[in-house]
């Protein structure tokens, strides 16, 4: 009988009814006076309150997975970790990190706004951020790195973390239930990361509607522009942070993961990174809310297996999944298997676990030590200097040496047609309420990647490589190339 099963389930809610009844029928030879008969009552309720809480525990552990099976609910209770095995698939993550990418990121202006100052130097900055290429008007959330206010730190710049909640979930989601904040901290002190700037912008728009951080269609909400061009212009007009692609990075839980994976592949120009905690790689929408048709151009944009499979960006992701997770296993087994250079995919499978922030949580001292070590932007000396910006400029594109450019088979072309991107003016606010100046407007350039005709030709051409499946027998991810499987 398993944990998530309906036998299980079922079993339960009538043993609830079973039990009701019984106490019914009992409580009138429990009705006397005196306190034996009134704990007798008592006790009569509880049993019954309890087994209906448990049957709705149940019941929600069924629809959400928090626990997989009876082996995750006891490791959880004894606090034990579950077991893990590891896959990589394309290629080197500091390489694909450090990779040309053509397109233009965020650019900032010389003028940038004064801070509010919280309480005590409060870190967590809260700000009302209009965004005038996507509409959006919403909440962002900023966390600054300790001693960035002081005057010997007035010339440092810093790495940027990118964060997305999951569903139900709000911008304050990674700075309270996950503590990202002593995550980090913790991983500063230890030299396994650098100082970073971390930046949470709500994604629920409407509120309360599961948009995937997707653009909708006939009018609806441009949450894909609000994240990934609106918020970083912003965030590089008015903080100190490294204008480098390798120090631009995503992470999320859930459906967040989704969020940080999609950003980060469709616009690699801007971010490097992404750590996709129970993620998943095609987008799942609330009922009632469909913002494009499934068939649509829209739709396939936002099919990443296939982009991995036949456009691979130069990004590295940190994925984390579970054989007995039906929410991320079968998009991240598929994503591993098509993955190939210049993307690299580091995946962390566990064997016995389920859909939950606690398992997570405890997963942030390993993707910040392996963002640290991986990504060149995130390294504990990589933001000890200062690294100037040029203010009004794009980021540095360097190019690549010829020696190691892309084939025509894989690769990556920015699409010839450019948007002009606006940035926004925002009213922020520290914890203590006090409100100082709208940050200007920023005009910038941004291009899209858009698959290349002859890229179709060149893939009819080339012979097929044959793959194993990655999903054996035995349940667990088996190697096909270029991946391979850690013990």
């Amino acid at each position: 009988m398993t944990l998530t099963g309906p036998v299980f389930l079922w079993s339960l809610g009538c043993a609830t009814l079973l039990v009701f009844f019984l106490v019914v029928w009992h409580l009138p030879r429990v009705s006397g006076r005196g306190v034996r008969f009134a704990l007798a009552r008592a006790l009569h309720l509880a049993v019954v309150n309890a087994l209906v809480i448990l049957t709705a525990a149940v019941a929600l552990n069924r629809q959400f997975t928090f626990f997989a099976d009876w082996t995750d609910l006891r490791g959880a209770l004894s606090g034990s970790a579950p077991q893990t095995r590891t896959a990589v698939a394309g290629a080197n993550a500091a390489q694909a990190a450090r990779a040309a990418v053509g397109g233009m990121s965020a650019v900032a202006r010389r003028s940038r706004q004064a801070l509010p100052r919280g309480p005590g130097g409060d870190r967590v900055l809260r700000f009302t951020l209009t965004g005038h290429l996507s509409g959006i008007r919403d909440t962002v959330l900023v966390r600054l790195p300790a001693g960035y206010a002081a005057p010997e730190n007035r010339a440092r710049r810093y790495p940027v973390l990118q964060t997305f909640s999951g569903y139900p979930g709000g911008p304050e989601q990674w700075l309270d239930s996950m503590n990202l904040g002593g995550a980090i901290d913790t991983a500063v002190g230890r030299r396994h990361l650098g100082q970073v700037i971390t930046v949470s912008a709500n994604v629920e728009v409407p509120p309360h509607v599961d948009t995937e951080c997707v653009n909708g269609s006939g009018g609806g909400p441009q949450v894909e522009t609000w994240v990934s061009h609106d918020v970083p212009t912003w965030v590089r007009t008015n903080f100190r942070v490294l204008p480098n692609r390798d120090a631009w990075a995503t992470i999320g839980l859930s459906a967040g993961g989704w969020c940080a994976a999609m950003i980060t592949m469709l616009h690699p120009a801007q971010y490097s990174a992404a750590i996709v905690l129970g993620g998943y790689f095609a987008p799942d929408f609330s009922p009632g809310y469909r913002p494009f048709r499934p068939t649509s151009v829209a739709a396939d944009r936002y099919d990443l297996i296939a982009l991995a499979r036949h456009r691979p960006p130069p990004v590295a992701l940190w994925v984390q999944t579970s054989y007995s997770d039906p929410v991320s296993y079968s998009s991240s087994a598929r994503l591993l298997a098509a993955a190939t250079s210049p993307m690299s995919v580091h995946a962390v499978v566990l064997n016995h676990a389920g859909h939950r922030i606690s398992l997570w949580k405890a997963l942030l001292p390993d993707t910040l030590s392996w963002l640290g070590t991986n990504i060149p932007g995130f390294a504990p000396a990589a933001n000890a200097l200062t690294r100037r910006d040029p203010a009004g400029s794009a980021s540095q594109q360097h190019r690549r040496p010829a020696s190691r450019r892309p084939s025509a088979k894989r690769s990556i072309r920015a699409s010839p047609t450019s948007r002009p991107l606006t940035t926004c003016s925002a009213t922020p606010t520290a914890s203590s309420g006090t409100a100082v100046a709208a940050a200007p407007c920023v005009a910038a350039t941004w291009s899209t990647l858009t698959p290349s005709p002859s890229d179709d030709a060149h893939r009819q051409q080339r012979p097929r490589t044959r793959r194993i499946d990655v999903m054996g027998s035995s349940g667990g991810i088996v190697a096909s190339r270029p991946a391979r499987l850690a013990p």
